[in-house]
């Protein structure tokens, strides 16, 4: 047999990814499951049916709401009882003051993501679903796209209109194992079943869509897929005499109601015509590694495990204490990613995608995504959280997947703040420096396995030099965070600070072809003298910022690109798709044999002078240049630039004289009370200046000129690049969104990113902060934009956020409101960079 796509597993993604690409034209496509395809073994057919259609996160969000409209338009799946889609809404309840506040973020979150949702007192809450108990809770929310579903009939009318828009060039095919996929030449070939009847499909592409089962092939494939199931226990009631008026025979009664869940007891109760359904959180961590999955995603029913849920439930639906058993009862099992969100994307073997990781509420998401990608090579949403190749070789340790996956089951609906570090496990990697940091008392935090000073105890002498700068935070605000980080933001601006830079990585080109390539990858021109620096952006073909980035020309024929550590892995793949195969370039990732440290403020020179004999001069070593420097017994490439916008380098250090290097810089800076700094000074550093964050002011959904970024397109540059004809036509059209700074009337107004934005309803002559009530907060209309990052600004002495907003209300002068909390800031749109303008302290 031979068809054109295989997709391995018909659960409801297996399906949402055949209908989606069947309605982008592809055709001669085999959907295989090796269960019942419509019922199948995995979780879809057991699964609640919970779409919950609102997420601190903004692409689940996406995902979710997408998702929750396409299922709504699904016709039903016949014979099945149950419907397909049920618009009931979700209500998600507080018991404590502190979720009742994360509920009210979240709601900032719903204006920010166009996710329609409204807080809720007790009493509303109840009139909305009569059975809770309003002294049980202090509040909620209900998001009106949130549903329910049968997961197997929309499994059913995925395939059913998949086959249609197919025309007929599609087969489901049933009770099927896939055994293993055969390549040749880094390339599919074929799909091995255990079918006596099609043992061998032949094939271009292949989707792994197995779920739990996922690494079983992953492993046998080369993919690593860091995931582990989880059991999840779930009940049905007897009939209740609070629901008797629902007939079990209609259809259309089985659900009225909202399905609810009460966060921090960690369950989650829905209707089921006269009987409510449970799931439940609230027990101890029942880990199947997905080798030891077995037939089908169904476990024993454990009763000790559901006592602490039933005793919540009965608090918070006393009606429920009448039911003395269940009509059913099981353990269900969930695949949960290591870093929580699923994983997509094309293998290293040519034409073998994925798509696992996923719950049935972000599956319509998960279809459309990977159809585009796989037709097109580009996405809509932007990628960097859900792509196969953003995990580090430590990610798929068994240990660290244990303790994480583990973790992530017992924390499932935790309280996580913008700023909190991993809680475990940590010091998984610990930078070279990491004993020196320890010795000066340093809080850390985690950043792509790293512990990175975030403050630095010893600098709390600072505090009273500073203190009249240094606005005090309370409550949320002042989680994970230290007005040490205002002395040693200041401190930077004033004297001499030393940076760990460890999570920068550095990837090199090299060969005859090297400059045609970079030139090629990157949007701005790259064909400068060795020495030279470059900011430069990579973008997608469709003009979205892939990423921007600094480039150094070392030789003629030879290059370092600097990106993050954090997005390595996706990063170097991205670079190898586009490599010449002639043998003209080389790549090498060099990022494990060197380190780096950021040495910035006005003294840099004079500290760096101290300890090398090479001429750091502004004559000698201008602003945006490089070159191989010594520093002891050390060879230092050496980076004129700074993220801070000081005086400065980056210094970059062979490992093995990284401690070297460092104590000298640091015995050199003494005689000018040289401080060590940490990253939260290095954000309110880099966001006075300005400068972007890639994945958070920028990333694929946002073009360079809406970003601002437009002056490193260089469009006149000779040769193609990628990007260049769609960042052409982009030019040429009037902007309609921008990133813009924001500065904040108020001392004490806060940001942290994802807060809504809006036109003002006050004068500019009136008091900020405004306070709004607590429901829909629309009082002036939706929200124009969002907080992309926001800090305060101890040099300025202004709170700031950028974000993006109309391009009608960009111009600097315009009053916006962001809300947080439920409390409006009042803030101007401003000129930017708000500190340095004239850029006098980077070039002198």
């Amino acid at each position: 047999m031979k068809a054109n796509l295989v997709i391995i597993g018909s659960g409801i993604v297996g399906s949402s990814v055949a209908y989606h690409l069947a309605k982008m034209g592809w055709r001669d496509i085999v959907l295989l499951d090796k269960g019942d395809p419509v019922e199948n073994p995995g979780s879809t057919s057991h699964a609640p049916g919970g779409v919950v259609a609102l997420s601190h996160s903004k692409l689940l969000t996406q995902m979710a709401q997408y998702g929750s409209d396409l299922y709504r338009s699904l016709a039903p799946h016949e014979p099945y009882h149950r419907n397909s889609y049920n618009w009931v809404g979700g209500l998600d309840l507080a018991i404590s003051p502190a979720r009742w506040n994360d509920l009210k973020r979240l709601h900032g979150e719903s204006e920010s993501f166009h996710a329609e949702s409204r807080l809720v007192t007790p009493e509303e809450a109840t009139e909305i679903h009569p059975l809770l108990n309003p002294k049980a809770f202090v509040g909620g929310i209900f998001v009106k796209n949130s549903a329910l579903v049968s997961g197997a009939a929309l499994s059913g009318a995925f395939q059913r209109d998949a086959k249609q828009m197919a025309a007929g060039r599609m087969q489901v095919i049933g009770f099927t194992e896939v055994l293993d996929v055969e390549t040749q030449n880094g390339h599919v070939k074929a799909v091995l079943t255990n079918n006596p009847d099609l043992p061998r499909i032949e094939c271009e592409h292949v989707v792994l869509a197995t779920n739990i089962w996922g690494p079983v092939l992953g492993d046998k494939l080369g993919v690593p897929l860091p995931l582990l199931a989880y059991e999840h226990q779930y009940v049905i009631t007897e009939p209740l005499d609070s629901l008797k008026r629902f007939d079990p025979n209609k259809r259309e009664d089985e659900v009225i109601y909202p399905t609810v869940r009460e966060v921090e007891s960690q369950f989650y109760f829905r209707q089921h015509h006269q009987s409510i359904g449970i799931g439940n959180y609230w027990h101890r961590v029942l880990t199947v590694k997905p080798h030891e999955v077995g037939a089908d995603a169904l476990r024993p029913y454990t009763p000790e495990d559901m006592q602490a849920c039933w005793n919540a439930m009965k608090t918070l639906v006393p009606s429920i204490a009448q039911s003395k058993q269940f009509i059913r009862s099981f353990n269900g099992m969930f695949a949960f990613p290591v870093d929580g969100y699923m994983m997509l994307g094309e293998s290293n073997t040519k034409g073998l995608w994925t798509a696992v990781g996923s719950w049935l509420t972000h599956a319509g998401g998960v279809g459309k995504m990977l159809a585009e990608w796989m037709t097109t090579g580009q996405t809509e949403w932007d990628q960097r959280q859900v792509h196969l190749h953003r995990f580090h070789k430590f990610q798929n340790t068994k240990a660290y997947l244990n303790t994480v996956c583990d973790k992530n089951y017992a924390e499932v609906y935790a309280l996580v703040h913008p700023r909190q570090p991993m809680s475990k496990p940590r010091n998984v990697r610990v930078s070279p420096f990491h004993e020196r940091w320890q010795a000066m008392s340093s809080s850390f935090t985690t950043f792509a396995g790293y512990e990175a000073p975030n403050w630095i105890e010893q600098n709390a002498r600072l505090l009273e030099k500073y203190d009249e700068q240094i606005p005090d935070r309370t409550g949320w605000a002042a989680d994970y965070w230290s007005r040490i980080q205002g002395a040693e933001h200041l401190e930077t601006r004033n004297n001499v600070a030393l940076f760990d830079l460890t999570t920068l990585s550095v990837f090199e080109v090299s060969g005859p072809g090297a400059l045609k390539y970079i030139d090629y990858l990157c949007s701005n021109k790259c064909d400068v003298k060795p020495g030279r620096v470059v900011y430069t952006c990579w973008l997608t073909p469709n003009g979205g910022v892939r990423r921007d980035l600094a480039v150094a020309r070392l030789t003629e024929d030879k290059f370092w690109m600097f990106v993050g550590e954090g997005t390595r892995p996706q990063d170097w793949y991205w670079i190898n798709q586009f490599a010449p195969k002639d043998g003209s370039v080389t790549l090498t990732d060099v990022s494990d044999g060197y380190t780096a440290l950021g040495l910035w403020g006005p003294n840099a020179r004079a500290v760096l002078a101290k300890v090398t004999g090479d001429d750091v001069s502004n004559e000698g070593f201008p602003y945006f240049t490089s070159k191989w420097i010594e520093i002891g017994n050390v060879p230092v490439y050496a980076l004129r630039l700074s993220y801070a916008g000081e005086l400065g380098w980056e210094l970059h250090v062979p490992m093995d004289g990284a401690l070297q290097v460092f104590d000298a810089l640091w015995q050199a800076g003494r005689e000018f009370e040289m401080i060590g700094a940490g990253m939260g000074a290095f954000d309110s550093l880099r966001l006075e200046k300005g400068y972007r964050g890639w994945g958070s002011d920028v990333h694929t959904e946002h073009n360079a000129y809406e970003a601002g970024l437009g002056w490193t397109v260089k469009l006149d540059k000779a040769g193609d690049f990628v990007g260049k004809a769609a960042s052409a036509k982009l030019k040429a059209e009037p902007l309609t969104k921008k990133l813009v700074c924001m500065v904040f009337d108020a001392q004490d107004a806060m940001a942290f990113g994802y807060e809504p934005i809006f036109a003002p309803t006050t004068s500019p002559s009136q008091p900020s902060p405004v306070r709004t009530g607590e429901g829909n907060g629309n009082g002036n209309g939706h929200a124009i934009g969002y907080v992309t990052s926001a800090n305060y600004g101890y040099s300025v002495g202004k709170f700031m956020a950028y974000g993006y907003v109309p391009a009608e209300q960009a111009t600097p002068g315009t009053r916006v409101e962001v809300e947080y909390f439920g409390q409006r800031f009042g803030a101007a749109v401003s000129e930017e960079p708000v500190f340095d303008g004239k850029m006098s302290r980077l070039k002198g």
